[in-house]
């Protein structure tokens, strides 16, 4: 098993995911609305983004994530009060991923925050499929359906996160403090602002 670099686009803000093998997150693209809001949020929407609208998202266990340096530099925002937990480098304003909170062990790592000096197929595989496709933009293909099925991948997702929250792998958290506040207060952004 091998580390995952991660890198904000300055350097300011870098981690690592230990461990890693392909098929020990979940690497997909999403293409619901607020992941494209998000990254319409900082100007980023051509560096992250496909030409569908989509967002190359890879979903971890928080346990094998770890901020090295720049934690500093961690801001966050939500798009309603009920929303994600949207999380990014202050200092250059990357996105570098999602979570809904400490009760359910995941993270969203946005593909921008993946250091790009890597093999990134070899170590966490391929994209095993798209959720959220009714939402994407411009004249989608059938390439969108490409890997699992909508039932298949919800049920691989679901299994994860389960997995997951049976052998207590939702801490330690990078994000969030024990007591399950996050280590930052998030700004709420009306999605009627971008």
């Amino acid at each position: 098993m091998e580390d995952l670099k991660l890198k904000c686009n300055c350097g300011g803000v870098t981690g690592v995911v230990s461990n890693v093998k392909p098929g020990c997150g979940n690497r997909l693209v999403c293409y619901c609305e607020d992941c494209r809001n998000f990254a319409k949020q900082f100007d980023k929407a051509d560096n992250i983004l496909n030409e569908f609208g989509g967002t190359e998202i890879f979903q971890i266990d928080p346990s094998r994530m770890k901020i090295n340096h720049g934690l500093e530099n961690i801001s966050c925002l939500k798009l309603s009060d009920k929303g994600l937990y949207r999380w990014y480098a202050s200092c250059c304003q990357t996105p570098i991923g999602n979570t809904v909170g400490l009760n359910l062990p995941f993270v969203g790592l946005v593909h921008s925050f993946i250091a790009s000096d890597q093999n990134i197929d070899l170590k966490i595989g391929p994209i095993i499929g798209s959720v959220y496709t009714e939402h994407a933009t411009g004249n989608p293909s059938d390439e969108l359906k490409a890997g699992k099925s909508k039932a298949r991948l919800l049920l691989t997702i679901m299994r994860k996160l389960l997995i997951w929250k049976i052998f207590g792998k939702g801490s330690p958290n990078p994000f969030f403090h024990e007591d399950g506040k996050p280590i930052v207060e998030p700004s709420l952004v009306s999605r009627n602002e971008i």
